[in-house]
Parts: C-alpha cells; structure tokens; sequence
C-alpha cells in the first residue's frame, strides 16, 4: 500500500480507506445496504481525488484542490473526467467498475429504507478493485 507524499493526497487517501472501512462493516455489521453504499462511495470519491492530488504538478495542486469544492466535486463522472485529462487512464476492467460506482450520488442520504444487500456487495466488491488500482499508482 502506497501513501502519497502529498499532504492533501495523503488525508484524502487516508479517509478513502477509511470509509471503505466503515461502508464493509455498516453492511456486515448492521445490514445497513443503502449507508454502506453512501459511505462507500465517498471510498471512491476520495481516492479519484488522492490519485489526482498525487499525479499534479505542485504548481497546480492548489487549483486541483479548489475545484474539489461544491457540489460536483462529488460527481465521480467529474472526477474520472479529471484523471483523464491528467492521463490516469484504468485498464478496461477498472474502468468498468469505475463506471459502475459512478452511479453513486451524495442524494443518497435522502433516501429512505434499508436497500438492497445484493446492491451493496456489488458497490463494495466494484469499490475495492478502484481503490486497489489506485493505491498501485500511488
């Protein structure tokens, strides 16, 4: 596992796992699908952001970092978009699950009920292949 040099990238990195974390037990632990698939996605989110962080230039680390303000910092189509551009391009299996998780929204948080457990492991399972290509470009 790599730790980016970057502080930023480091805290974005750190709280990426960390979520992860946090999504797997909310489903194991509690049953909880649809905040195990809410917290998970921020997995996601903060590792698009850490690898982004990490592959850009110093000089323009601070910009990277204030585009990630607002709401469609929280768009990992958004996101996925910038790794292009930067030329962080996954190898088609990783970016299908990539595309897979881009279904997530923070507008989870609104909806009501428990979800779907089956919907769950499948985000977990499609999360845990994003995060482990990242943290190999790390």
């Amino acid at each position: 596992m790599g730790t980016p040099t970057d502080i930023n990238a480091r805290r974005y990195y750190r709280v990426a796992f960390q979520r992860f974390e946090d999504g797997s037990l909310m489903l194991d632990k509690l049953g909880r699908a649809k905040a195990a698939i809410y917290l998970t996605g921020y997995a996601s989110e903060c590792t698009m952001k850490a690898l982004l962080l990490a592959v850009t230039a110093t000089s323009q680390k601070e910009q990277m970092l204030h585009s990630f303000r607002g709401a469609i910092a929280h768009d990992l189509v958004w996101l996925r978009g910038r790794l292009r551009v930067a030329g962080v391009s996954p190898p088609a299996l990783v970016a299908k699950e990539m595309a897979y998780v881009a279904s997530w929204s923070v507008d989870l948080r609104y909806e009501p009920g428990p979800g779907d457990r089956e919907d769950a492991q499948r985000f977990i399972a499609s999360t845990r292949m994003v995060l482990e290509w990242a943290d190999k470009r790390i």
